[in-house]
């Protein structure tokens, strides 16, 4: 029988090439880094979430409200966000975060969350409030801010690290000059592993181990783990960034025909 050394598969798989490393090797999972909670960054991230499902947050929350005073109790506002499913995707420091800056004195001793005013910061995503009385105001369709209708043609996403930022456009134009080479689009491999019964139901999205999967063993790309590391980054879905939008990455790297359009 043919035996070997713990040290030396430890020094063959530390001095192969990344392409030709076992997928288990290949690239570490790759884990989104925390970012840092603010009230800002809490709010525009509900938003996002209430625009995108249509949730009507007022029909979850007027109930606690037996008076319609337009104040209710801590634990009953976070109770109404996570009724309204909320809490699935927005972390308990951003709800925290929300609810302490509404919170205001109603009493000596008595602390409430003045809900009709963050339901009046919310529901500015739907429209001008108020509009039948100021006919002529602007009432912009659809707020730009917090739905990039680009997502599934390009990623306008700016990385903070200038850094990290100098090595996406150093890999992707690597990467696309293979493509072009090739003459291969490299979408239709992506569209095999989200068809999986085993992918997550995100439409134009793959797991980070599937987008590796399909870089490092169905494309034989070779991608340092840096370049990993910035490709997810710069491709993550906006809310679940375990996610990556293969669809974006695809339409940078293909060369070979016009830029898919998606309307969703």
């Amino acid at each position: 029988a043919c035996t070997t050394s713990s040290s030396a598969l430890h020094w063959s798989l530390s001095h192969a090439p990344l392409h030709c490393l076992p997928i288990a090797y290949a690239m570490p999972a790759m884990t989104a880094v925390a970012q840092p909670v603010t009230f800002d960054t809490a709010m525009t991230h509900l938003k996002k979430l209430v625009f995108k499902n249509r949730i009507r947050i007022k029909d979850f929350i007027v109930d606690f409200d037996k008076l319609r005073s337009g104040y209710v109790h801590e634990n009953h506002f976070l109770s109404a966000l996570s009724m309204a499913k909320l809490d699935k995707d927005l972390s308990p420091a951003e709800l925290k975060t929300i609810a302490e800056h509404f919170t205001v004195q109603r009493g000596p001793s008595l602390d409430m969350v003045d809900y009709a005013k963050f339901l009046e910061d919310v529901n500015i995503i739907f429209g001008t409030p108020n509009l039948d009385k100021a006919p002529l105001a602007d009432s912009p369709r659809e707020p730009s801010d917090l739905l990039d209708r680009t997502r599934y043609i390009m990623c306008s996403r700016v990385m903070e690290d200038p850094q990290e930022e100098e090595l996406y456009h150093e890999v992707i134009g690597r990467l696309q000059d293979i493509i072009a080479r090739r003459g291969t689009p490299v979408k239709p491999f992506f569209d095999d592993a989200a068809s999986d019964k085993n992918s997550p139901s995100l439409f134009g999205h793959v797991t980070m181990a599937q987008f590796r999967q399909c870089l490092s063993t169905k494309l034989d790309l070779e991608v340092t783990e840096p370049e990993a590391e910035v490709l997810a980054k710069k491709f993550r879905h906006e809310d679940k960034p375990e996610f990556i939008n293969y669809i974006a990455f695809s339409n940078t790297i293909d060369p070979l025909k016009p830029v898919t359009k998606y309307k969703n």
